[in-house]
């Protein structure tokens, strides 16, 4: 909705100390690991186009999540960056350099995580010199870390190494500000050091650093004024903090405005950055949770404060962010999680193109890929990481439009076609089902995911936005093919036609369908998802995929009144979901549900309606039970007899996503982005870039450099 101001107060300029920022958008604290390696901790061309990318949109300011203050700090195999030496400067400088010609303000966040770490393991490893790190992380007792199997637990830190932790975190902002920034913010938040210094959950020292309140203040008040002291007074100085902690023990809202008072009192600092939550199930909130949800924990800051408060927390269409400031419930906004998911919010906002966003869905994909030592990614943006190729100012019209046909609606075949067209090629999707969107779907149609298939209809609506035609119900077989090329007349064909789940309980452990599924009333997970079949009485799930679908399908069996029992031969449900912070959330919808888990067991064979089970580990222990249906969350197969019988023709033909091997959304949206960027460009084939499954013309399928 394009107007002289639609966003009045979202884009009207404050002042922070000396720094004017032209709006209160700010791109949040998210984990910036566009780094050489982990031991290193330089920025590399990658983090000077990924930050630019969203500066040059007109945001207000960017705070660069997590630079390591010292190298024995370091916790994960994601390259954080650092400022623990001088050779880290340069990098960050060149990032300022890229970011500030844009008018964007830049803030480093400086991190030392204390006692909590998953993977201390890095700081052991036998490639590296045995001397570089202490093979331990520190905290202020001996408290192991709470949220994962087996946390390690600290050694208790001494009195010279708070005195040299502190002068850290002084030359750390010093470096910072070298390097051209407009200032720093200390995380005093999410359970790190300082946290657990101010927290008698962490915190059970008795000397002057524990104990009383005043005690476990000083560390992270030390904090602020040390680093007050080496940036200067026209440096902005701000501070990161959870409102309220979710664990019982810890600190909570009224806990935590007490020390922000304290803090405006005693230290120099110029803005308070509202979060919620110590651990990371509540840091990255699921798809249920509302847009702004923690404006309740800012307004309470604010009610209080003279200093500006920063919100988070859910944020992805900008009425909403209009009006957590026009409300008076915070200053300013931090979009995180959503300025990963579209790098371009700002100008879409700015034009009137809300539709056009790209929104979070609170996959947690970005997580995901962080925590197992990946970069940052999007479940299905793809372009983030590849902002240096695949940026806005990359893509141009083609001067040689073809005409393209594509075989099915699912990510893949929709991210083609949204890129195809809008490069001007002329795309027609052809879609089996009543509606787009394959496996997410099926996804969305889960209890608590709706949201997930959100990612299906945006995709639908920027390709027939950019002038893709879509025909639902519209199967192509190799009956009819010859007839769909003859109405269509397309230069080429890309079959992106998914993979299906089986219903036979085909999986890897045995490489064969379980035996006697053909007497029993057998099911794939995504037909009762999508209400295709309908099943009562007991209900046995078989989830071998370890993700949403198994649990999330046994609580709406169990929610219509089922009587449900969740099998899996893993040790736990949901492993895979762990990693994405589901698992919390999905195991309390299951005993909310009294859902029956049945771990470490397998289903031998089934006969009628009773499936034999047995235990993986003592397969003597076994045991029939009723089962008046089975629900099978197994393995896929992918859709590909049209794609070969097309190549077998000589057709012009490539197979993307799960047509080639069932994955996640992410391949496949990354690989319809691929191959459409591919279209038109005169290069012969690479190998190795995908040409062993598709047969392509050399003026059709080339370099990605477009």
């Amino acid at each position: 909705m394009p107007s002289s101001k639609p966003y009045a107060h979202l884009f009207s300029p404050w002042r922070v100390r000396h720094t004017t920022i032209a709006n209160r958008v700010i791109f949040g604290p998210v984990c910036p690991t566009w780094v050489k390696s982990p031991h290193e901790g330089v920025f590399t061309d990658q983090a000077i186009a990924y930050y630019e990318e969203r500066a040059r949109t007109g945001i207000g300011m960017i705070i660069l999540g997590g630079h390591l203050i010292d190298k024995d700090t370091l916790y994960t195999s994601a390259g954080f960056p650092g400022l623990w030496n001088e050779d880290q400067v340069e990098g960050l400088a060149r990032v300022a350099r890229a970011v500030k010609k844009h008018g964007c303000a830049l803030i480093a966040q400086l991190l030392h995580i204390g006692l909590r770490s998953p993977t201390p393991f890095l700081k052991t490893d036998p490639a590296r010199d045995p001397y570089e790190y202490n093979p331990y992380m520190l905290g202020p007792s001996q408290i192991p870390v709470g949220e994962i199997p087996g946390g390690p637990t600290p050694k208790e830190i001494e009195e010279h190494e708070i005195e040299y932790i502190l002068q850290c975190f002084a030359e750390a902002g010093r470096r910072a500000m070298s390097a051209g920034l407009d200032g720093v913010e200390l995380h005093l938040g999410h359970g790190y050091l300082p946290w657990q210094f101010l927290s008698p959950l962490y915190n059970h020292r008795n000397d002057r650093w524990g104990g009383s309140y005043e005690n476990r203040l000083r560390f992270p008040l030390e904090c602020l004024r040390r680093i007050r002291k080496r940036i200067g007074d026209r440096a902005i100085l701000g501070y990161r903090i959870n409102s309220t902690s979710f664990w019982e023990g810890d600190l909570e809202i009224d806990d935590v405005k007490h020390v922000h008072l304290d803090l405006e009192q005693q230290a120099d600092i110029d803005y308070v950055s509202v979060s919620a939550g110590v651990h990371h199930s509540w840091i990255h909130t699921p798809m249920t949770f509302e847009q702004g949800w923690e404006r309740e924990y800012s307004r309470s800051f604010k009610s209080v404060s003279t200093k500006p408060v920063l919100v988070v927390g859910r944020i992805s269409y900008p009425d909403v962010a209009e009006e957590l400031i026009a409300s008076g419930d915070a200053d300013a906004v931090l979009l995180s999680r959503q300025m990963i998911a579209d790098e371009q919010w700002m100008t879409k906002v700015k034009e009137g193109r809300e539709r056009d966003i790209r929104r979070c869905v609170a996959a947690n994909y970005c997580w995901r890929s962080v925590i197992r030592g990946s970069r940052v990614q999007c479940a299905y943006n793809p372009v983030v990481g590849r902002e240096a190729i695949w940026g806005v100012n990359s893509t141009t019209k083609t001067l040689a439009p073809k005409r393209v046909l594509v075989i099915g609606g699912g990510p893949s075949g929709l991210e083609y076609a949204r890129v195809a067209s809008a490069t001007g090629h002329a795309v027609v999707v052809y879609e089996r089902e009543q509606a787009v969107g394959g496996h997410v779907r099926a996804y969305g149609a889960l209890p608590y995911r709706q949201q997930y298939g959100t990612i299906a209809t945006w995709l639908a609506e920027q390709a027939t936005g950019n002038g893709t035609s879509v025909k639902l119900m519209s199967p192509v077989t190799a009956e009819n093919v010859d007839a769909v090329l003859a109405a269509e007349k397309p230069d080429h064909v890309v079959v992106a036609s998914g993979a299906h789940y089986r219903r036979d309980g085909f999986q890897g452990q045995t490489g064969k369908p379980i035996p006697g599924w053909e007497t029993g009333k057998c099911v794939a997970w995504d037909e009762v998802a999508l209400d295709k079949a309908s099943v009562s009485g007991e209900i046995l799930v078989i989830d071998e995929m370890a993700d949403v679908a198994g649990p999330l399908t046994a609580v709406k069996l169990a929610k219509q009144g089922a009587k449900v029992r969740l099998i899996t031969k893993w040790p736990m449900i949901g492993m895979e979901t762990a990693p994405e912070v589901y698992l919390h959330w999905i195991m309390t919808y299951l005993h909310e549900a009294d859902v029956e888990v049945i771990t470490s067991h397998i289903v031998k064979d089934i006969n009628g309606a009773t499936a034999n089970i047995a235990n993986v580990y003592k397969p003597s222990s076994a045991r029939r039970i009723k089962a008046d249906a089975i629900v099978m969350a197994t393995a896929r197969s992918s859709n590909d007899s049209l794609y070969r019988f097309l190549r077998q023709r000589g057709v012009s033909v490539e197979a993307i996503g799960c047509a080639v091997a069932p994955r996640t959304v992410y391949e496949a949206t990354f690989e319809g982005h691929r191959a459409a960027r591919k279209l038109g460009i005169l290069q012969r084939p690479r190998i190795g870039m995908g040409t062993a499954q598709s047969h392509v013309p050399e003026y059709l399928y080339g370099s990605s450099n477009s």
